[in-house]
């Protein structure tokens, strides 16, 4: 059976089990299992978690320079959705990064690889403008043809910069 109880309606056989009730002021709420024999707290907030709420949600971090009965105990990982594999992160608030990803959240890239909702490996490369084909490249994203340039390759590249339609 599972009993919730506050501190001042506690019967006094379970006063001594709910005085090893701590949950560092992140619930005011015990739970006494009986078939277990332990005490737990119920509801904890600042997204806590755990027997005494001392560990952090899923997608939050323990904030080192913080005590336990701070309310800024967990931090929110924050991992950018398109570069990282999940929004969990590791006890130090570094996101699982996607191919090609990088840094703590995983919202830059690798060299060899460019951002757009996500990192994509580059097609060719901007810097030294090479193409296997000889062509133009774009934004990292396409090798045009050597006299196009464009998203589409449907401009006309001509000398000084300017292009036709």
């Amino acid at each position: 059976s599972v009993l919730f109880c506050t501190a001042s309606t506690v019967p006094s056989v379970l006063r001594r089990a709910l005085a090893d009730c701590e949950c560092y002021g992140h619930s005011n709420r015990c739970s006494y299992i009986d078939y277990l024999n332990i005490v737990t707290c119920v509801s904890c907030k600042h997204n806590t978690r755990g027997q005494n709420c001392q560990h952090c949600r899923l997608g939050y971090y323990r904030n080192t320079s913080a005590e336990l009965d701070d309310e800024s105990i967990c931090i929110e990982c924050n991992c950018n959705q398109m570069g990282s594999v999940h929004d969990r992160c590791n006890g130090t608030g570094f996101c699982q990064c996607r191919e090609g990803a990088t840094g703590a959240k995983c919202d830059d890239c690798v060299p060899g690889y460019h951002w757009k909702q996500g990192c994509h490996l580059n097609v060719c490369d901007e810097e030294m403008l090479l193409c296997q084909n000889g062509g133009t490249c774009f934004q990292n994203q396409k090798c045009c043809p050597a006299e196009f340039k464009g998203v589409l390759c449907q401009t006309l590249a001509l000398r000084g910069g300017q292009g036709l339609q």
